[in-house]
């Protein structure tokens, strides 16, 4: 059973949205990928965290996000969807069903950590930019979005993952 340090997840969530906030908006490449790697923080909770806890988590780290960057619930409700589904969508992916894993890139291996996290932070952008957007107008201008911006807060996410990983499990 993995014990969870909710002293240290407080400070790992107040990293990721201090961190996230300042730079919202500028970490932008020729404006089509967008960094959005607070979502990080939401796959990096230990699978098997009560799920009704990890929700509220989600829905209140993206109204941060939500109230710095003017958008109306759209950060919150891409949050929540993904701490609904991480811990089943985990299970598919990793074909695991211990109740109890840690879910860092160490953990579970970078493979593992890519089939789980790469299709999240994708269905995260796609509600955030096709919200944003308004429909699917100008589509493939908000594909080159999503996928671009899903390439970059992957590569932010998997950097931090191994940056926050203990020194003695590191590869």
């Amino acid at each position: 059973m993995i014990r969870i340090n909710h002293i240290l997840q407080a400070k790992y969530l107040a990293a990721f949205l201090l961190l996230q906030i300042p730079l919202l908006y500028r970490l932008v490449f020729f404006d089509v990928a967008f960094g959005f790697f607070y979502v990080g923080y939401i796959l990096f909770l230990p699978h098997g965290t009560n799920r009704s806890l990890m929700m509220v988590i989600g829905m209140l780290s993206g109204l941060l996000i939500d109230i710095f960057s003017s958008t109306p619930g759209i950060h919150a409700s891409a949050c929540v969807l993904i701490t609904f589904i991480k811990d089943s969508w985990y299970n598919v992916a990793n074909e695991h069903s211990d109740e109890d894993v840690d879910l860092t890139v160490n953990a579970v291996g970078f493979w593992g950590f890519t089939k789980y996290a790469l299709p999240l932070i994708f269905v995260h952008h796609c509600i955030i930019f096709i919200v944003e957007n308004g429909g699917l107008n100008n589509f493939w201008l908000l594909s080159g979005k999503v996928f671009y911006s899903t390439i970059l807060s992957f590569i932010i996410i998997l950097t931090i993952g191994f940056l926050l990983s203990p020194r003695k499990q590191r590869i």
